[in-house]
C-alpha cells in the first residue's frame, strides 16, 4: 500500500527509543526523511545508525531538552521545513497528588506537554505557508482512564487530548491535520520490569495487570507506529483531524 509518503520530512521527538522509535523507523520505511530528538545523544547516534542500517533516508539528531524554555521554539526554527511532526517526548512517574515529587512533576509536565504545545505553535505557521502538514501526539490512555495513583499522568494526558481535539479543529482550515494515539501498555523499555519484577509486591501487582491484558499480552511499539504512519497520509487519512485514537484493544473497558 502506498501511503505516499517517500520524501516528506518527518521530525520524531522522543524518537531515539520505545514508540518514538518505532514510529521513525515505520516512516523510514515509507522514504520519509528524518529529524530525530531526544535528551541522550549516544542513543540518537545509535538509532540513526539503526535507521540508516536498513533504510537510505537522511536522517538528522539533534540532542535536546524540550523541558527547557525556548527549546521548542529554537528547534522549530532550525527545522522549519518539517512537514510531519511525531510529539512522543516526555513520561511522567507514578504517584499520588501527595507523593508525587513536585519538582520531577514540573519538569516532566513542561517536557511532555509544554513541549507539544509550544513545538505545535512554532511549526504551525510554516505549515499553514504551505497549507499542508500533520501534527500526530502520542499521549496514553491514562487521559481517558483517569488514575489517582498516577495524577501526574492522568492530568497531562487529559491536557494533551484536550489540545489535540481543540486544536485539529482549528487546523484543517489551513489545510494542516492535528491527531492523537492514546497507547495502552505498549512493551519498551520503560516497561521491561512488568515482566522482570524486582519483589514479591511487585511481581504479584504486575502477575494481576498482565494476566488482565487482552491476548495475554502488552502492545508493541511497532502497532502504535502503524497507525502514526496511517495518520500521517493524507492520502489515507485526509479527513481525520482533532481525534484522539486509542491503542490498548479495550483494556481501559476491562474490569
Amino acid at each position: 500500500m502506498d501511503y505516499q509518503l517517500k520524501g516528506k520530512i518527518a521530525l520524531v521527538t522522543g524518537g531515539s527509543k520505545g514508540i518514538g522509535f518505532a514510529i521513525a523507523k515505520a516512516l523510514a520505511a515509507e522514504g520519509c526523511a528524518l529529524r530525530l530528538v531526544a535528551r541522550d545523544l549516544v542513543s540518537l547516534e545509535e538509532a540513526r545508525r539503526n535507521i540508516q542500517a536498513d533504510h537510505q533516508v537522511e536522517v538528522l539528531i539533534e540532542s535536546v531538552n524540550l523541558s527547557e524554555l525556548g527549546a521548542a521554539e529554537e528547534l522549530a526554527a532550525a527545522y522549519p521545513e518539517t512537514e510531519i511532526l511525531i510529539n512522543s517526548a516526555g513520561a511522567i512517574g507514578r504517584g499520588s497528588l501527595l507523593t508525587i515529587d513536585p519538582v520531577d512533576f514540573r519538569d516532566s509536565f513542561e517536557g511532555k506537554v509544554m513541549s507539544t504545545i509550544m513545538l505545535s505553535r512554532a511549526l504551525y505557521p510554516h505549515m499553514i505557508a504551505r497549507k499542508a502538514g500533520v501534527m500526530i501526539n502520542i499521549i496514553g490512555i491514562a487521559g481517558e482512564r483517569l488514575n489517582a495513583n498516577s495524577i501526574g499522568t492522568s492530568v497531562a494526558n487529559a491536557a494533551l487530548i484536550a489540545f489535540t481535539k481543540a486544536f485539529g479543529s482549528e487546523t484543517v482550515n489551513h489545510g494542516v491535520r492535528v491527531v492523537g494515539i492514546n497507547p495502552g501498555l505498549i512493551h519498551t523499555p520503560r516497561t521491561e520490569s512488568l515482566l522482570h519484577p524486582r519483589n514479591d509486591t511487585d511481581r504479584q501487582a504486575y502477575a494481576k495487570v498482565m494476566a488482565n491484558l487482552p491476548y495475554g499480552r502488552m502492545g508493541t511499539p511497532d502497532e502504535i507506529a502503524n497507525l502514526a504512519v496511517f495518520f500521517a497520509s493524507d492520502t489515507m487519512a485526509k479527513y481525520i483531524s482533532g481525534d484522539v485514537i486509542s491503542v490498548d484493544a479495550g483494556t481501559r473497558f476491562r474490569q
